[in-house]
């Protein structure tokens, strides 16, 4: 004789384990109709965790939205300029540690998408490495080097090329560069991040700067979004580029209605301009 908890128990692997064991030694009895009531009283648990688990979202956004501003904000931006578009279920570890996902895209200056990481018992936000802060100074590396890349952005906006990563009307368009990373300039781009109050040190610090971080940034990609593309037109865009773009390396990703497209309807090359 047992008893199947009714409680919904945080640690629902423990139900599993438990059920499993019940349900072998129900089988060394032949038991057959006991294992399948333990079977379906099994499922109608499952089915309980897995909905109140979908319901982690929308039970907690409030507080999650908060708590995403007040983040936001502390790395000098504007927390009214914070969409969350996305909000995980958490994950649990084999540790036993749980985490959740929040996916934001920052909609002023500078835009950027990122995902941050949640505590799904107090609903803090974390990201120890502090990666917003090489992504804010992407962007606006990206920005100082306008010039030499404006001729390309206008190149692949007269062919009606769309930027999947970026909305319209951000003065960067196409490219992405994640040459924040490099560890000859990762520690001083954060001390000048966090020098003042607002982003005018960083901006110098790029100024001062910027031969140095354009001779780092070895992987520039371009990503685009294109119509309708055949071989000729693609070798013809692949030609073009070779033309306009500054000394580095790019990958270039270029394809019909998704980076995913497949071969014959995308450009996935790798470009060496010296």
């Amino acid at each position: 004789m047992f008893v199947v908890p009714l409680a919904v128990h945080k640690n629902w692997l423990l139900y599993y384990n438990y059920l499993l064991w019940e349900g072998m030694n129900l089988l060394k009895k032949n038991n057959k109709l006991i294992l399948i009531s333990l079977v379906i009283i099994g499922a109608v648990i499952g089915g309980v965790m897995f909905m109140n688990r979908g319901d982690f979202a929308e039970g907690n956004r409030e507080a999650i939205e908060e708590n995403v501003r007040n983040y936001v904000e502390r790395y000098k931006l504007n927390p009214d300029d914070v969409d969350i578009y996305n909000i995980g279920n958490p994950t649990r570890f084999p540790t036993g540690e749980e985490e959740f996902d929040i996916y934001i895209k920052h909609m002023g200056h500078p835009y950027f998408r990122m995902v941050l990481k949640g505590d799904p018992d107090t609903l803090l936000v974390f990201e120890p490495k502090e990666h917003i802060i090489e992504l804010i100074f992407e962007e606006i590396y990206l920005e100082a080097r306008y010039e030499e890349l404006k001729p390309t952005i206008d190149y692949l906006n007269s062919l009606n090329i769309t930027d999947p990563l970026r909305p319209e009307g951000t003065k960067i368009q196409y490219f992405q560069t994640s040459v924040g990373l490099a560890t000859e300039i990762n520690a001083e781009l954060k001390k000048a991040f966090k020098s003042g109050e607002d982003l005018e040190h960083l901006k110098q610090y790029i100024e001062n700067n910027l031969e140095q971080i354009s001779e780092l940034d070895t992987n520039i990609r371009i990503n685009g979004i294109i119509d309708e593309l055949d071989d000729e037109k693609a070798n013809e865009i692949e030609k073009k580029l070779k033309e306009l773009l500054p000394k580095s390396n790019y990958v270039v990703r270029i394809g019909v209605d998704s980076l995913e497209s497949q071969e014959h309807e995308k450009i996935d090359t790798y470009l060496i301009i010296e």
